[in-house]
């Protein structure tokens, strides 16, 4: 009898206890036993590091050692995978459970890519209350949109493990997720969609703590997506990439759509 294909999960993760939650919720996306979790810890606390070691299976994978950041964090990451396919997860997000790792393997099993839509929400601590500060939809993956800056796959994104290992993090890039993407995206990969929601995601981050840092992030962002196609694709990628950031998120301000209704 064959074996199944499996998933590695891979988190990155540094002093927080959420994790706990972020893993939690990989259980339950986990209805076949196929997926092993790769948890890359960036050095935490013993506190920390022994709630993360009861949250996890004999079979799972933990390095606990200091790092160069997040990026440096997914790439041990992706060293460490040695199964067939690959997915991603914050420290502070959460799979909804919407979508189950026997359907992602069967998806991946004709196609190198599987990307579904992501919700942000505020406070991910009191999901499902709340409300949707924005959505990330995956289709634009599928439509030629993501050199664009009309979608950055990331968490709600599974691949093979074939594709997404032959590409690593730049380190020395704050958008290094977006390069790490337009790199994979230009190897012409099959990609499906689905407009599930897979995993939900607290809003803000490095790149959206004040003006300045925002500023500096979008003008690194023209010079990566200009790499990629020419100077001016950059300019474009971006101006497209904040104005649908902005008009999605006043489309959810204005209709303060419940987080419930979405995940349901």
């Amino acid at each position: 009898m064959t074996e199944p294909k499996r998933i590695s999960i891979i988190l990155a993760s540094y002093g927080d206890p959420r994790i706990v939650g972020a893993i939690r919720s990989i259980r339950s996306f986990d209805d076949t036993g196929i997926v092993k979790i790769v948890l890359i810890d960036g050095g935490s606390s013993p506190e920390i590091q022994q709630l993360i070691k009861a949250s996890l299976r004999e079979d799972d994978i933990f390095v606990s050692e200091r790092d160069r950041g997040i990026f440096d964090a997914l790439n041990k990451g992706l060293e460490a995978c040695d199964t067939e396919f690959i997915g991603w997860l914050g420290s502070d997000d959460v799979f909804t459970g919407n979508i189950k790792a026997s359907e992602v393997a069967t998806e991946l099993s004709s196609h190198d890519l599987l990307v579904a839509n992501t919700v942000l929400v505020q406070d991910i601590s009191a999901v499902p209350r709340g409300n949707v500060v924005r959505m990330t939809h995956a289709l634009p993956a599928r439509c030629g949109g993501v050199p664009l800056g009309l979608h950055n796959p990331h968490y709600s994104t599974f691949g093979s493990a074939s594709l997404l290992r032959s590409e690593r993090f730049r380190l020395d890039l704050r958008g290094a997720d977006i390069d790490y993407f337009l790199r994979i995206f230009k190897k012409k990969p099959r990609v499906q969609t689905t407009n599930v929601v897979a995993t939900v995601q607290g809003a803000g981050g490095f790149s959206t703590q004040s003006w300045s840092r925002m500023l500096r992030i979008n003008t690194e962002l023209i010079g990566v997506y200009s790499r990629h196609a020419n100077w001016l694709v950059g300019p474009l990628a971006v101006a497209i990439k904040v104005s649908y950031k902005l008009l999605v998120t006043g489309y959810y301000r204005i209709h303060r759509i419940p987080v419930s209704r979405v995940l349901s």
